[in-house]
């Protein structure tokens, strides 16, 4: 069969609107089909856009998304069905929301959708009963719906035998500079606002340390980021997997989402700091931890169910940092227990502390999280617009300020951590820094020349550049210690533009007058 998947990109301009990293789901898909004999690919609309002849010339279309990317992926699903092609839906949102999606879709894949996809493209080309297929539910021409019956998490054995996802088959891949990699599904904790383990489930599989190094040896890259939702969760597999890295020399630069305490700690009863396993974590090449601080506030974190406290916070960005790893916190505000200047209070504790990079986003309640249900109960909900379920929109009342309130105060909070003297700042001491050796490579190799045109581009925050310009001059060792001295101020820089587009957009602002014009809380 001839079979095309697609990953909408979301919409407007959001914290990741230059992120180009596709999510596995649909790449490891589409590994399983192409080795079964079918003709697959795959569109990740923030590598390349979409082929729409393409697809309305295939067998099969697979639409992936998220809540927020939803809208826009019905609208492509209702264009390819009225040409007769048939769209299958997978993902977190229609999981949650299955009878909504078959109103677009004539199939949906619920939860871990690997085996049912393929079981389903057999069932199509062999036209064999579909209501055998656990975890399927379909529709008749008639409008009539049918839900099979839910499919188990896959074990451990059979999450070990999964190929990995082929990143060549999604097109655009040639434009990733960091490239995807995920060693484990699931989540062991059960936060309030997280539908994670309602779709993975809170058993942990995991693949084996071997196939994560013949992945990471295939992705054939300088830099990776570990796509699991919590890298960190056995630390003795976890120190296995670092070890054997450092021992085959397969260390490139490595991003990677982990919980704090768990992290930093030996004990997290006792607090003792795990200075051999972050120690560990540096020589494997981390060099930036994305670390769901959430809150700086005990009783919103207690709220969340989150297990963690502010002293777990403060500590593990002091250890973090000790051993020379860059922290980008990750907070939300917005929840119960919150007042309207919590974002103001995480961006004072974010400068106080150190943290290099943050984001603050609106508690969103997302479809199959104990949020959603609540505050669904609660008639909190403020749109039924799923676009807006971003994180960054605010989409429920708070409880203790007016929504357009909390949605300024967040944007406000965000800008003033990432004014200009943020970025300034740390880009004048990173040059500074790094000059003497920079000058010394310069001279070795006779490009002194091209230091005044370096000095310009950092002053006007050109960081791409600039980076360019180095590559072409300067030994690897010497890229890299430049890279590492900017990569603060430029991920600032970056950070700011994002909201300038953000705050600026007509969606943005039309959903802000949305908001003020409702009616007072209380």
């Amino acid at each position: 069969m001839r079979i095309r998947f697609i990953e909408p990109r979301p919409p407007g301009h959001h914290v990741y609107d230059q992120a180009l990293l596709p999510r596995l789901g649909l790449p490891l898909m589409a590994r399983m089909l192409a080795e079964r004999g079918h003709d697959v690919a795959s569109y990740c609309e923030a590598l390349a856009p979409i082929d729409v002849e393409d697809c309305l010339s295939a067998d099969l279309v697979g639409i992936s998304s998220t809540t927020s990317t939803q809208p826009y992926a019905y609208a492509i699903a209702d264009e390819i069905e009225a040409a007769g092609v048939p769209v299958v839906m997978g993902g977190p949102h229609v999981s949650f929301m299955t009878d909504e999606a078959l109103e677009h879709a004539t199939y949906v894949v619920r939860g871990e959708g690997e085996r049912t996809i393929v079981e389903l493209v057999h069932a199509i080309e062999c036209d064999l009963p579909l209501g055998e297929i656990d975890g399927l539910s379909w529709r008749l021409g008639t409008g009539e719906t049918f839900h099979n019956r839910a499919r188990p998490a896959c074990s451990q054995e059979e999450f070990e035998a999964l190929p990995a996802p082929d990143l060549t088959i999604v097109r655009g891949h040639e434009r990733m500079g960091i490239k995807p990699i995920m060693t484990q599904w699931g989540c062991t904790f059960n936060c309030d606002f997280c539908s994670v383990t309602a779709m993975f489930s809170r058993r942990v599989r995991h693949r084996r340390n071997d196939q994560v190094l013949a992945e990471l040896q295939g992705l054939d890259c300088d830099q990776v980021f570990f796509h699991d939702d919590c890298f960190v969760v056995n630390k003795r597999r976890t120190r296995e997997l670092l070890t054997s890295m450092i021992e085959t020399d397969t260390t490139p630069e490595w991003y990677a989402q982990v919980r704090a305490a768990e992290t930093v700690y030996s004990s997290k009863a006792q607090h003792t700091p795990d200075h051999e396993f972050l120690s560990l974590m540096r020589r494997a090449n981390c060099s930036m931890v994305m670390v769901g601080f959430e809150s700086v506030s005990d009783e919103s974190l207690g709220e969340m169910n989150k297990k963690q406290e502010v002293a777990d916070i403060t500590r593990s960005v002091d250890l973090f940092h000790e051993h020379g790893m860059k922290v980008h916190g990750m907070f939300i505000a917005g929840l119960d227990a919150d007042e309207v200047d919590a974002a103001d209070r995480i961006t004072d504790f974010a400068k106080a502390h150190g943290i290099d990079t943050i984001q603050i986003m609106i508690e969103v309640p997302l479809p199959g999280t104990h949020l959603f249900q609540r505050v669904t109960s609660q008639g909190r909900i403020l749109t039924s617009d799923w676009s807006f379920y971003d994180g960054h929109h605010a989409v429920m009342a708070p409880a203790r300020s007016s929504a357009a309130d909390l949605q300024l105060a967040v944007v406000g909070a965000m800008e003033r951590f990432y004014d200009l003297r943020s970025i300034v700042g740390p880009s004048l001491s990173g040059t500074i820094r790094e000059l003497p050796q920079i000058v010394r490579s310069a001279l070795r190799r006779r490009s002194i020349a091209a230091l005044p045109r370096l000095s310009l581009l950092m002053l006007r925050r050109r960081w791409q550049e600039a980076l360019d310009l180095v590559a072409d001059r300067l030994p690897p060792e010497d890229i890299g210690r430049f890279r590492a001295s900017i990569a603060v101020p430029a991920l600032r820089a970056y950070g700011r533009r994002q909201l300038a587009k953000f705050r600026s957009q007509p969606r943005t602002l039309e959903y802000l007058d949305h908001l003020r014009a409702l009616p007072a809380p209380g």
